[in-house]
Order: structure tokens, then sequence, then C-alpha cells
């Protein structure tokens, strides 16, 4: 059992490992224990092997209530008269580390596989990279060409398919099938993406655009326009926006998608990829949803075990 202790600062730091804490229920079978003020824990426990399950209350008693922990977010406990303790997001996340990296990563593994290898064999003549880049073995990691692109790709998917994000797999497909050599992730991060519900992006983000080179009477350009996706031209870059309309849910809300592309890679994408401004943004967005799958799942401590079982074949 992985034992931390909560500071004042709202930092938390690594105690000796236990193989039991006395006023923990066992019932919970923790894995790892919080040290909070007044005497209260916080305890991190696992369902079907994969899923994160956080309980907080209070040392020796029967009151423990579910929370959840997110990435990235800071938490606050609110303990009534005795006021609040605060969880910051690096307390959150060192937390959750200490807890996935003990628990399997979700998805199936043999589906991803086949889905993979489906996309990888469909794609276009325009790829430098072979068709068929995987296959399925059961040598353990040392035996493994080691090759990020794949490894982002198998998450990606992974992470997606267990979810049952289909547009998210769909956006992915596009990517690998149609932009994989411009958008390699060896290579480069994914572009800057935007998302709101409103037609306009946030003060923030309107300021940064305006650093970038995009004037106000640009942007105007997207609210006048009928076009979806429409493309403005900067000193040295170009902006898309997308009105993407969901298909599954929220049927009658749209959400306002905005995509930040260099000259080369614009470029890249349309002339040598020759991809539609919407399968630039389908393709970048794709791109960003792999390696945001791939960051979540690599949490997981087993997760390097999984990639024995691919090859890549040069």
């Amino acid at each position: 059992m992985r034992l931390y202790e909560l500071m004042s600062s709202g930092e938390i730091v690594r105690l000796p490992d236990s193989s039991s804490v006395a006023g923990i229920p066992v019932e919970f079978s923790p894995l790892v224990v919080l040290f909070m003020p007044f005497n209260r824990a916080l305890i991190g426990s696992t369902f079907c092997k994969s899923y994160e399950v956080w309980h907080w209350g209070k040392i020796g008693s029967c009151q423990w209530n579910e929370v959840s922990l997110c990435h990235n977010k800071s938490k606050v406990f609110d303990m009534g008269l005795l006021g609040s303790v605060l969880l910051t997001k690096e307390s959150v996340n060192m937390l959750r580390k200490g807890l996935l990296e003990l628990l399997e990563p979700p998805g199936d593994h043999e589906m991803t596989i086949s889905v993979l290898h489906s996309i990888m064999r469909k794609r276009t003549a325009t790829t430098t990279k072979k068709s068929e880049i995987i296959k399925p073995c059961v040598n353990t990691l040392d035996s493994c060409v080691k090759d990020i692109t794949l490894e982002i790709a198998y998450w990606g998917l992974r992470w997606a398919l267990h979810w049952n994000m289909t547009e998210s797999v769909t956006r992915m497909k596009i990517w690998l099938s149609r932009a994989i050599d411009v958008l390699d992730p060896s290579y480069i991060p994914p572009p800057p993406m935007w998302f709101s519900l409103s037609k306009l992006p946030d003060e923030s983000t309107l300021h940064e655009w305006d650093e970038s080179g995009f004037m106000t009477d640009q942007l105007r350009h997207f609210e006048l326009s009928k076009s979806n996706p429409t493309v403005i031209k900067g000193v040295d870059s170009y902006l898309l926006r997308f009105v993407y309309r969901f298909k599954e849910a929220f049927e009658t809300q749209s959400l306002y998608t905005w995509l930040s592309l260099s000259m080369p890679l614009w470029g890249d994408l349309r002339t040598r990829c020759l991809l539609s401004l919407s399968e630039v943004i389908f393709a970048c967005w794709g791109f960003r949803d792999a390696v945001d799958g791939a960051n979540e799942m690599m949490l997981y401590g087993k997760s390097a075990k999984e990639m024995g079982n691919l090859i890549a074949i040069s």
C-alpha cells in the first residue's frame, strides 16, 4: 500500500509503504492512502482492475464518501466547522499516478490491434510508410522495434474504443490514413486547437490570436462567412474555424473549433496530403485525440508490458 501525507501547503509527500493501516476499511482494498488533517484520509482503490475509485472520510469511522479526482484540477474537501482542505492539482496528479501505476490499462488489446491493422492496410498511396506495419506477437518488449507513432496510435485508439468515442476513432482514422507522414508525433506536437460552445473563444485566446497577427477585422470574416470550415491567413500562419455539430448527442448544440497551422504545415497538409479543409481539421483533431488518449493510458504502470505485443516492421 502506497502512503502519502498532505502538507499545509496543499502538496503531498511519499511515506514508506505499508501492508495495512489501522482505521482504514479493509473492504475498500486500498492501494493508496493519503493522510490528511483532522484524522481524515483519502483512499484510492480499484474496480475491475482498471478503474480508479476514491473514498474520503474519517479514520476509524464508518462514514466514507466516494469522491472523484480529475487530472490537472485541484480538489477542495469541505469539513464544515473545521474549514476545508486543499489538494493542489500537482498533488492530485501525483496521487492518481501513484494509483494508476498499480492498475491494468483499460480496453481490449486484440480489438485495438484489429482496428489499427485495418487502418494501416488501407492507407493511401501518398504515404511513405508501408501499409502493414504491425503484427501480434507474444515476445517481450525487448524484442520490439520502438515506434512512437505506432505507440501513440495504439494507445489513442484503445482509449477511444474503450469509451465508445466513435467520432474520435473516425478522426484518428483520417489522421492515420491520410496525414501520418506530416502529423508525425515523432517530430511535432499536435497543432494548437481551441474549443468553445459560443461563437468566440475567451479573451485570453483572442489576445493570443492578436499577438499572432490576426486582426479583429480578419476575425469578423468568421462571423460573416457562411462557409464551414472557414479559413483566414495571418502573417506566418493560417487560422481555421469549423462549426462541429454532434452526431450522437447534444444534436442541437454546436461546438466551435479553431485550428492554427504554420505556413509549412498548411502547405504539406493541403498539397502533399491533398486534404480538404474539413479533412485538415479532422486529421489534426484526430492527432490531438490520439496524443491525449495515449497520455491517459501511459499513466497505467502496466502499459509498457502490453507494448510487448506489438512489433514495428521496418
